[in-house]
């Protein structure tokens, strides 16, 4: 199927108005259609824009204005979507914090930054208020987008968990809504004008605030656009399965704006549930899914993956994770068995990018491979020397697009390119710390973390080669390579497994693992310490917790 193009250049837009010009020429075709889906409850958007609206002059008549930072301590939420793009109409700045922080945690991130106010989920506020202070506090309940039966199940649950007392700064959302005065103006011409601040996940220490504009946000949709536009799409009766959360680059960018401002309508989970999710696929038209590996092998192991729904699936991106072949190839055989279109494909991207960079697409793959640039994303390799390499040769990878971050937020030098390079043309680059290679034909193979370095005998070995590997074992199901140490103290590899069922001991999966280390691997790289786990940890991010598995330097 063709259709003509729905979604418009970005320009110097606001991401409020590039949603805005979108809608109007895809309702012009389909009319109104549906913004998200939360506890079976459908909010058009046309509803979603009013409440946008009332959200940003009750904003507006609060002092808030262009520039100013407020705080959006949610997960994934209907109120995500009215804020981010409520904020993104008056020029403010949405600081989205993962909701799992502490309070000591969130009150050093909003002094950081000089965060305004704040959206906090209802159940949480007496943990939190302490430390917010006589900011303004708007409360949010997911009652507030459900209707009849479900709507007061859900009031009767929220008031047994939180009493909330509004008065002062602190009042609840739909009030705030309920209490807007006459539409303000949309901010015009934003630039790159910070619009977001999103922070990752610190597993490494404290974690760097990346800002990044409107514009790099609308470049991430748009090019996402044009990379599945040879797809058909059924504009008006589509769906995606929001499981990414709000606060990652991937979840916004790509699982709200790209989603909304190309008409497929939000299924929210505030919490993924891998059994839920494969629901939401048999009862609704689900034809695009983001997520991280461990989420696509959480629903696969689900006995109620394999549905009826599946057949309607088109889009299954992954990345940021390692994920073996075999187990692409296990999803993709259930997929075209339905008659799915669908495969799941890798891409690799960077919050700082403001998501995906590459992916790997129907026509254009290869096995092993984080794809090609999508559109208007730039690639080259270099090497210690900051030299540009050539074709298979390995090295870091940098990146360059529209979508470039501002910078990484500092109160003590000028956010604009900080954490980014720009070269004698003035091409702003991102240095990713990412290791890997470009081949003759354009694909990129990502091969470790330049940080990522486990040393041993002046040998730098890089783990996800090793991992990689691994992986292709039949009765593993994840693998984690780490920096380990002997009694000694001497340095080591150390591999943490998961295993699938197996029939097989401890030990003969040791020795048989053991083996295979020895055949394929140089000595110096040849894990010496095996540690066998129920599950790999992970963040809270869903990413491998590397440090939580590594072994403490002797003292």
């Amino acid at each position: 199927m063709t259709h003509r193009p729905y979604l418009i250049e970005p320009g110097y837009k606001s991401c409020y108005e590039y949603l805005l010009g979108c809608y109007e020429r895809i309702s012009a075709d389909v009319g109104d259609y549906a913004a998200f889906v939360n506890l079976d409850c459908t909010t058009m958007m046309s509803k979603m824009f009013e409440d946008v609206e009332k959200l940003a002059s009750f904003l507006v008549a609060q002092g808030i204005r262009r520039g100013d930072v407020l705080t959006v301590f949610l997960p994934t939420s209907p109120h995500a979507f009215i804020i981010f793009y409520a904020l993104s109409k008056i020029g403010a700045v949405a600081d989205f914090v993962p909701p799992f922080l502490p309070p000591a945690a969130l009150r050093e991130e909003r002094e950081e930054v000089g965060s305004k106010g704040i959206f906090i989920l209802d159940r949480m506020h007496g943990s939190f208020a302490g430390v917010i202070g006589d900011d303004l506090t708007v409360i949010c309940s997911y009652s507030d987008y459900a209707d009849g039966e479900i709507r007061e199940r859900a009031k009767e649950e929220e008031s047994k968990i939180s009493q909330i007392s509004e008065g002062g700064n602190v009042i609840r959302f739909l009030r705030a809504l309920s209490s807007a005065g006459a539409p303000v103006p949309t901010v015009k011409d934003p630039g790159r004008d910070p619009a977001i601040y999103l922070h990752g996940s610190g597993t490494t220490g404290k974690s760097k605030t990346v800002v990044l504009s409107a514009l790099a946000l609308n470049n991430v949709a748009y090019g996402t656009y044009r990379y599945k536009e040879d797809l058909p799409h059924t504009y008006g009766n589509s769906y995606s399965l929001c499981i990414l959360p709000c606060f990652h680059s991937f979840g916004i960018s790509s699982g709200i704006h790209f989603c909304t401002c190309n008409n497929f309508s939000g299924i929210i989970m505030p919490k993924f549930d891998a059994y839920k999710a494969n629901d939401y696929i048999s009862r609704y038209n689900v034809q695009y899914i983001s997520g991280a590996p461990s989420m696509f092998m959480k629903m696969l192991d689900q006995d109620n993956f394999n549905n009826s729904g599946v057949r309607n699936l088109e889009v299954l991106y992954t990345g940021g994770d390692i994920v073996s072949e075999s187990f692409v190839e296990k999803m993709n055989g259930i997929l075209e068995s339905h008659g799915s279109r669908a495969r799941l494909f890798r891409g690799w991207g960077l919050t700082e990018m403001g998501g995906a960079c590459t992916t790997n697409y129907h026509n254009n793959c290869k096995p092993d491979s984080i794809g090609k640039c999508r559109f208007g994303v730039s690639i080259k390799v270099i090497d210690e020397n900051g030299d540009i390499l050539p074709a298979n040769e390995n090295g870091e990878l940098c990146v360059t697009s529209d979508s470039v971050m501002n910078g990484y937020f500092s109160t003590d030098v000028p956010v604009w390119n900080n954490g980014v390079h720009v070269d004698e043309n003035g091409t702003r680059w991102v240095h990713t710390g990412d290791m890997g290679y470009v081949d003759e034909d354009g694909y990129v193979f990502f091969t470790g973390r330049k940080k990522r370095i486990i040393i041993i005998s002046a040998y730098n070995i890089y783990p996800y080669s090793i991992e990689q590997k691994i992986m292709t074992l039949p009765f593993i199901n994840e693998a984690c390579a780490v920096q380990g140490y002997d009694e000694e103290g001497k340095p080591l590899v150390k591999l943490c497994i998961s295993l699938k069922p197996t029939d097989m001991s401890e030990d003969e999966v040791k020795e048989k693992v053991l083996r295979f280390c020895a055949e394929n691997f140089e000595s110096f790289s040849v894990p010496r310490k095996i540690v066998i786990m129920d599950t790999l940890p992970r963040t809270k991010l869903a990413k491998l917790d590397f440090m939580s598995m590594s072994d403490k330097a002797p003292k």
